[in-house]
């Protein structure tokens, strides 16, 4: 098989991984009015140990203030997610889910489990471990290289 091939297949798999994926997550995350980046704040969010300022997660997804202010303005309009002025600085606020809001991510969590075990008993532990792997060098060495230079 020529690189020209290769290239192609790869397309043709990404093309249609990519929509698989997206219908699949749009089909749940709509439910609940989240796009798969406000779902990811809302996760973030209420995984994070410590209060986040939407400055952190800004920083963290590499894009800017009001990128992210969009998606925070969505969530606190559906009531997943409530600000808290800081105590020292009133024009701080940090992030916290509501109740709601972490009762929405756990079910959520779940059901995108559910389905990645499902892939994961198709193509067995050991594809799984090398495709995550494949995933975290690729994001390490590439996304990760051209979003700090």
């Amino acid at each position: 098989m020529t690189s020209a091939d290769s290239f192609d297949i790869f397309l043709s798999d990404y093309a249609n991984v990519s929509r698989y994926l997206s219908t699949e997550l749009s089909a749940l995350l709509t439910t609940y009015h989240l796009t798969l980046d406000a779902f990811l704040i809302m996760h973030e969010i209420g995984k994070s140990q410590a209060p986040l300022l939407l400055m952190d997660i800004a920083h963290r997804h590499h894009v800017s203030r009001s990128a992210i202010s969009r998606q925070i303005s969505a969530l606190l309009s559906y009531g997943y997610v409530q600000q808290q002025a800081n105590a020292s600085d009133r024009r701080q606020k940090s992030l916290l889910l509501t109740d709601s809001g972490r009762e929405i991510d756990q079910q959520i969590v779940a059901t995108m489990r559910q389905s990645a075990n499902q892939w994961a008993n198709l193509l067995g532990p050991q594809r799984v471990t090398t495709l995550l792997g494949i995933l975290e060098d690729f994001n390490d060495q590439v996304v990760n290289q051209a979003t700090t230079e």
